[in-house]
């Protein structure tokens, strides 16, 4: 589901062929989603066959294959605005930490200094990161900007963060 969510959300921006697709996920999303390159092309040839999706072109660069272009169908919206809905409806909020969470008290003294020492230096990194890509979507019109998903992550951090330091206390 994420990855059709994903793949019909940028088609709504615009048209893409494949790579583009995937450089996008990469730009905006970095880590924050772990979608495989191969995976794209098929949730591609499904939207295709669905009807959601259709080619509208092509594109060659020197030495490179033929690249087709998708354009996001009335259908493809519909079935996008469905699957938004239907993934806020049956996706509780929770994080992969949490399963890891679950199991910390089985961690020694030591093992947990070291987690909360190593998560809270991911975390000042990622939020240093996070920091410059919302900077970098303040030049990018509105419509266009991915600032709100950042500015969640960036707060969804701060509140991490945060709860770590208070493990030490």
């Amino acid at each position: 589901m994420k990855i059709d969510i994903t793949i019909l959300g940028l088609l709504m921006d615009e048209n893409l062929y494949g790579y583009e697709i995937k450089k996008k996920i990469v730009e905006r999303l970095e880590d924050y989603v772990d979608i495989k390159f191969g995976s794209i092309y098929y949730a591609i040839k499904k939207a295709v066959d669905n009807g959601w999706v259709k080619r509208v072109g092509t594109e060659k660069e020197s030495g490179n294959p033929e690249r087709y272009v998708y354009e996001i169908l009335p259908s493809g919206r519909k079935h996008y605005k469905k699957l938004l809905k239907q993934y806020f409806d049956t996706h509780l909020i929770h994080f992969d930490i949490d399963i890891v969470l679950m199991f910390y008290k089985y961690l020694s003294d030591e093992q947990r200094e070291q987690f909360i020492e190593e998560r809270m230096s991911l975390i000042k990194n990622k939020l240093d990161t996070i920091k410059n890509k919302i900077e970098e979507e303040k030049k990018i019109p509105e419509e266009k900007s991915n600032s709100r998903i950042f500015s969640y992550l960036e707060q969804h951090l701060r509140a991490e963060m945060s709860w770590l330091k208070s493990l030490n206390q």
